[in-house]
């Protein structure tokens, strides 16, 4: 008897530690991963550029992300024919589906109306100062424009870019009653700078700065084209600068999917290069003119944000690295081209943004960043966005100056046009609530 107590007594000894055991080497949970999903479709598995823990990829559920094209998720009809890129605009075929004639893109036709404009700012967290501070911002930038329709100092076509930009995004074209004569000088600006430079939209051509002027002039015109009210007005040679400077950047990239300076050859890129190339070149995928390697050098350039991941998920320079100044470039990219396979590659990006860019206010802000990472939350939505939200929109609408501009020291390298620079970059994310409109499938 004393044998058998004394072994019942050993098994159960057994047993404890064996439960203590388990307990302690079961994995925690990855609560950081599933606070910024959002639970609305099946878990599928993810495409990633490194690899990561098992239970990592297997407990978030696919997030519902919203591609931030400037077109949404519209399938739009393939052309016939190819347009001819010598076409000007006022002669050119609808190639968007949209009421009365317009061909404005369902997902951009939600800026055109104030009542739109205020509904979708209230449904996704704008603040009622938001649009005063946007309609303010662009009365400053009205008053700014050159008498040569262009608008700053030292990057004139960049920040005419830009403004163009910040007009439609508040649903200004050229037909607008108060800002239309503003949009169309600027307009033509960039058309005549694209004639006298071969098609390259830059104020000193072979300067380091060409190809970022270029890359945000091309986008802008791409947006020109597509919210322009086809057979009513003739914008001049619209459509053959914008196809011209698409070609050049799908020309310039390097053998990494990449962008460099003065689009020189190299076996690499620049991430912030790179991100003003791939919003051209996201525009000319939904105009369809005939661009016949566009969607493989699409393809070389997701390859290539992949690459620049760095171990925290966030994005470098010219090397794969964790920057700070340049992770929303990447998620940005990432969300415009092919969302749902990089999805985990894009909730790391967020998670990296706001562990750090989060906890910084307007004093240490970097504004170039910021446009950005407000771009790359609103598009996932969810915690990320509401989190994001709270840090930007107020820092923005408090720091605004009385005549509608804003002023940072991280806007410096603009050089004179520093003041304007950070206005555009201030006005287009204020803008993002309405910008672009979203699929009845999105959720937020």
């Amino acid at each position: 008897m004393v044998a058998l107590s004394l072994a019942v007594m050993l098994h159960l000894l057994f047993l404890g530690l064996l439960v203590i055991v388990v307990e302690i080497g079961e994995p925690a949970p990855q609560a950081e991963i599933l606070a910024f999903t959002q639970a609305e479709t099946p878990a599928q598995t993810p495409n990633v550029s490194k690899p990561m823990p098992a239970d990592a990829l297997a407990m978030p559920p696919t997030p519902q992300i919203q591609d931030s094209s400037i077109h949404g998720t519209m399938t739009l009809p393939r052309l016939a024919m190819t347009v001819s890129p010598t076409m000007r605009l006022g002669e050119a075929k609808p190639i968007f589906n949209g009421g009365g004639g317009m061909g404005v893109p369902l997902a951009m036709r939600s800026r055109g109306n104030v009542d739109n404009r205020l509904k979708l700012l209230t449904k996704r967290g704008g603040l009622p100062g938001a649009e005063d501070a946007v309609q303010r911002a662009l009365d400053w930038l009205g008053r700014m424009q050159n008498e040569d329709g262009s608008w700053g100092k030292t990057y004139k076509v960049a920040m005419t870019g830009f403004a163009v930009l910040c007009f439609l995004g508040h649903g200004d074209t050229v037909d607008s009653a108060k800002y239309g004569r503003e949009v169309t000088r600027g307009v033509h600006f960039l058309t005549e700078v694209s004639a006298k430079n071969e098609g390259l939209l830059a104020t000193v051509p072979r300067s380091n700065g060409a190809c970022y002027e270029h890359g945000i002039a091309t986008y802008a015109l791409g947006e020109v084209y597509a919210m322009a009210r086809f057979g009513q007005k003739d914008l001049g040679p619209v459509v053959e600068a914008f196809d011209s400077g698409v070609r050049i950047i799908l020309k310039g990239q390097t053998e990494a999917g990449g962008w460099l300076y003065n689009y020189r050859p190299g076996p690499n890129g620049d991430m912030s290069v790179t991100g003003w190339q791939y919003q051209a070149l996201k525009a000319a995928r939904q105009t369809r003119l005939n661009f016949p390697t566009l969607e493989q050098q699409i393809h070389k350039t997701e390859r290539f944000l992949l690459h620049m991941r760095g171990p925290r998920g966030g994005f470098g320079y010219q090397e794969p690295a964790d920057r700070e100044s340049l992770t929303g470039a990447g998620v940005l990219g990432l969300q415009m081209f092919n969302p749902q396979e990089h999805r985990m590659a894009i909730i790391e990006g967020l998670q990296f943004i706001l562990s750090g860019q989060g906890k910084k206010r307007w004093s240490g802000a970097d504004v170039y960043a910021w446009y950005y990472n407000t771009q790359a939350a609103f598009n996932f939505g969810g915690t990320a966005w509401e989190r994001w939200n709270a840090i930007f929109q107020k820092e923005l609408l408090q720091n605004q100056q009385l005549d509608g501009h804003w002023s940072h020291r991280s806007a410096s390298k603009a050089k004179f046009d520093s003041d304007l620079f950070c206005t555009v970059l201030c006005t287009l994310m204020l803008e993002v609530y309405y910008r672009y409109e979203l699929p009845p499938s999105a959720t937020r």
